[in-house]
C-alpha cells in the first residue's frame, strides 16, 4: 500500500530565490580566493627557480635575482570579468623589469621574462615555473574555493533565516 506525504513548497522556492540573486557574487568570492591560492603558489615557485648559471654546452640555467625580483613584482591577478554569465580571472605579469637595454628602454618587459624562462629560448633552458605550480597546488585551490563558496552559502542562508 502507498503512503503519499504533502508539504509546504514555496517555503522553500521563496528560499532559492534569494539564494539566486545571492549566487554570483558567492562565486566570485570563491574564484578570487582560488586566483589568490594560485598566486600564491607560482610566487612561492619563483622561489625555487636556480639561481643562473651557465652549463658547458653554453646554455644558461635559470634566472638571476633581478629577473627573480621583477617576476615577483609583476605578478598579479586581473580584475574580475562577467561576460553572459561566465565569470573569470587571470593570474599573468604587468610591466617592465629594472634591466634596461638598448631594445628596452624602459626595461625588459616582465611577461617576456616569464615566457622566455617557461619556455625555454635558443640560449636559455626551460623550466615551466608556473604550469609546475599550478599542478602542485590544484587541490589547495579547489579546496579553496568549494570552502569560501560554503561559507559564504551558509553565511547568506544564515541571513535569510534571522
Amino acid at each position: 500500500m502507498a503512503k503519499g506525504f504533502t508539504f509546504e513548497a514555496q517555503g522553500y522556492l521563496d528560499e532559492l530565490k534569494q539564494m539566486q540573486d545571492a549566487i554570483v557574487p558567492i562565486c566570485k568570492m570563491g574564484l578570487y580566493e582560488g586566483a589568490r591560492a594560485a598566486l600564491d603558489a607560482v610566487l612561492a615557485e619563483i622561489d625555487d627557480i636556480p639561481d643562473r648559471r651557465f652549463t658547458n654546452s653554453g646554455m644558461a640555467r635559470g634566472l638571476t635575482k633581478t629577473d627573480k625580483d621583477d617576476l615577483r613584482a609583476g605578478l598579479g591577478i586581473s580584475r574580475m570579468r562577467d561576460v553572459d554569465g561566465q565569470v573569470s580571472v587571470k593570474i599573468g605579469f604587468d610591466g617592465y623589469g629594472s634591466h634596461r637595454t638598448q631594445t628596452w628602454p624602459n626595461g625588459v618587459p616582465v611577461a617576456m621574462i616569464a615566457r622566455g624562462i617557461c619556455r625555454g629560448t635558443s640560449w636559455l633552458e626551460k623550466n615551466d615555473f608556473v604550469s609546475k605550480a599550478i599542478r602542485k597546488s590544484r587541490a589547495r585551490i579547489e579546496s579553496g574555493i568549494a570552502n569560501r563558496i560554503d561559507i559564504q552559502i551558509q553565511k547568506t542562508i544564515g541571513e535569510n533565516n534571522k
